[in-house]
């Protein structure tokens, strides 16, 4: 079984005290007696030097015996059996162990110049007797004190441990990317500069690491963006060489008959020059369209931008459709906001209007309505042509801005374009920063784009 860090602290704490406790026991049963006995037999030297040289009052002799626990007694005279007893020393002081009533005794002699002697007296067994009770003392100290410093210990290992286990569970979180934790250690000492450098790891570790995800999110967007412009390139490549293929096969198929002399008459052979004059025309056209379109996408155009007066760049590109209109019934409305100007590039915007004019006179039914309105928008000028006739799916207004995508595939080739003319207006209103959209209305089709608004005085 793990034991926890709190668990591994509290027992050697505790496996600590009790060691103390046991090493306290095992002196004082092995080397408390003969410190206590040296003491005490260091009392009586003193006590026997402090003894005067002359005869010592029984007053004298009972305050020694009374401050120092020992038993005093002074002999009348020399008893030469009794001294020989005694390991004297060169000053005629001795001492010796004597059994009296069954006791032992330590027995210390001090010759006085009178010839009497004083005999100095402590209890072996009181010694011994002291040193049991304290300790036996000491025992049940040691045991109280164990019990006591349970509660005691397992609050210094909590307050040793919390804050390494904070720690430990901050380091946690950050390994499973969860840099929200911060240590919070106040202890002055190197777990709290342990504290402070977690918090800086993370710190770092949350801003780098939201760098690698931000790049690599980056790296994938790029990736992503590459493999659908890739996909796009291949469409775009298929869809020029379907666009192309048709007048070259036009072309040739003319080519063959005026090669051949398969022509009946000369006025046919005409047509057929015609033909390939307008159908090389229409390549020169898409390439021309393909062209700009490249370098709108590449950014290779610049756009200068300038002010300019969109209510009579719409009222120009409006008046070059009056008879492609006219072959088809169709009124053109003009809703124009004077004096209003713009800032734009002027050739670029009057692509855009041609090229949407154009879409709207390629769908609008015939004896329809093509409306074109201006009007101001906050700081912004707002153009909207609307052409009646079908609306288109909701679900193919987002292919509208796609290269050569037609919602009707069978659209006659008078009116239908290059099939690059929104694409193209896709890259120069965003290359303006400009909003832009399509939509269906009640009636019709609603083409519609935004740009910024400046004063005459600009």
């Amino acid at each position: 079984m793990k034991l926890k860090l709190t668990h591994k602290v509290f027992i050697f704490s505790l496996a600590l005290v009790s060691l103390v406790i046991i090493g306290g026991i095992y002196i004082n049963n092995n080397y408390l007696e003969d410190f206590y006995s040296n003491r005490r037999i260091a009392q009586i030297k003193e006590v026997r030097k402090l003894i005067s040289e002359e005869v010592p009052t029984e007053e004298e002799l009972d305050t020694y015996a009374q401050k120092y626990n020992i038993t005093i007694n002074m002999m009348g005279k020399i008893n030469p059996r009794r001294i020989a007893r005694y390991e004297l020393d060169e000053n005629n002081e001795g001492n010796m162990v004597i059994e009296h009533r069954g006791m032992q005794h330590l027995e210390y002699y001090k010759l006085l110049p009178t010839g009497q002697f004083i005999t100095l007296r402590i209890s072996m067994d009181s010694i011994r007797s002291t040193v049991g009770i304290v300790n036996e003392f000491y025992i049940y100290e040691g045991i109280a004190i164990l019990i006591g410093s349970l509660f005691f210990v397992y609050i210094f290992s909590l307050h040793i441990t919390r804050p390494i286990i904070a720690l430990n569970s901050i380091i946690g979180r950050m390994v499973n990317m969860d840099f929200s934790y911060r240590a919070n250690i106040k202890s002055g000492d190197e777990l709290e500069e342990l504290g402070d450098n977690i918090n800086f790891l993370s710190s770092e570790l949350e801003k780098n690491i939201g760098q690698l995800k931000l790049s690599n999110m980056k790296l994938k967007d790029e990736v992503e963006k590459r493999r659908r412009i890739d996909e796009l390139r291949k469409e775009f490549i298929a869809s020029v060489t379907h666009e192309i293929k048709t007048p070259v096969t036009v072309i040739n198929t003319h080519a063959e008959m005026l090669l051949y002399d398969l022509i009946e008459n000369k006025e046919e052979g005409k047509e057929y020059l015609r033909t390939i004059i307008s159908e090389g025309n229409n390549i020169s056209t898409l390439l021309s369209e393909l062209i700009k379109l490249i370098k709108l996408e590449e950014k290779i155009v610049d756009i200068k931008l300038e002010k300019l007066d969109l209510f009579d760049l719409l009222r120009e590109e409006s008046s070059k459709y009056k008879i492609d209109l006219a072959d088809k019934g169709v009124s053109l409305i003009l809703n124009l906001e004077e004096n209003l100007m713009v800032l734009g590039d002027e050739f670029k915007i009057r692509q855009v209007v041609n090229n949407l004019l154009s879409n709207g006179v390629s769908y609008v039914e015939n004896n329809g309505e093509l409306r074109v309105n201006l009007e101001t928008e906050g700081d912004e000028a707002r153009v909207e042509i609307i052409n009646t006739g079908s609306s288109i799916p909701e679900d193919k207004l987002g292919n509208i801005w796609k290269a050569f995508y037609r919602v009707e595939k069978s659209r006659n080739r008078k009116y239908g374009g290059t099939g690059l003319g929104l694409t193209i207006v896709n890259g120069i209103l965003e290359r303006h920063g400009s909003k832009f959209g399509v939509e269906n209305v009640s009636d019709g089709v609603k083409f519609w784009f935004t740009l910024e608004k400046v004063s005459k005085e600009v």
